[in-house]
């Protein structure tokens, strides 16, 4: 169970922190917004008006010894940069800054943000790859060039074992997990000599480009 601070609570902020609480780890939830604080009090071990741009506050929260500190003031360029600043110099372990543009990203990584993210731009490609793909369920990037797709098993591949596929040889592309079909659940490394079901999917991972080649991609 981690310590985790968020500070800024929108909507990004908010179910960070409500979604970290229901994984069991002691949130400390924190915004100049009393309704916000409200709002989050019941999904988190503590909640808090306060602004966090003010250095001896945020310094008494006791920061340093938190595992991380998640700060969601995107739309805030200036007071993001000041808390990151404040935060790396009170010798924080983790800081994770929201950015909403690429510049302001640069800004925090320099101030000394640990991970930039960027929750819009996140969201935004992965609804555009399931709209350009009919058999895409979901759409995880690992980095520039590879990811990691949930997708439905193509007709072509359905009553043929992951064997007879080769799709490492063929495509270049690794299963690393089936679910649904006629075996509830998810199966990790499932074997290959067992017939892949319709309407069953798979978890597959590669480069961008032979996840693309997949029957059903566009």
């Amino acid at each position: 169970m981690a310590q985790v601070a968020v500070i800024g609570l929108g909507r990004f902020g908010f179910h960070v922190a409500w979604h970290a609480f229901l994984e069991g780890h002691q949130v400390l939830a924190v915004s100049n917004d009393p309704q916000s604080v409200q709002a989050i009090k019941d999904h988190s071990h503590r909640a808090m008006v306060l602004d966090a741009t003010d250095r001896e506050r945020l310094e008494a929260l006791g920061l340093a010894e938190f595992d991380v500190v998640v700060v969601s003031l995107g739309e805030r360029i200036d007071a993001s940069a000041i808390i990151v600043l404040h935060l790396r110099e009170m010798g924080a372990r983790r800081i994770i800054a929201k950015a909403n543009t690429p510049e302001h990203g640069r800004l925090l990584e320099l101030i000394g943000a640990h991970e930039i993210v960027f929750p819009e731009r996140a969201m935004a490609e992965r609804l555009a790859r399931r709209l350009h793909d009919r058999n895409l369920a979901d759409y995880i990037p690992l980095g520039a060039e590879h990811a990691l797709e949930e997708i439905a098993v193509p007709e072509e591949f359905a009553g043929r074992t992951l064997a007879e596929l080769k799709l490492r040889n063929t495509y270049e592309v690794q299963v690393l997990a089936v679910l649904g079909g006629d075996r509830p659940g998810l199966t990790v490394n499932p074997d290959p000599e067992v017939p892949l079901q319709r309407g069953g999917r798979l978890l597959v991972l590669g480069r961008n480009a032979d996840l693309r080649r997949l029957p059903g991609a566009r």
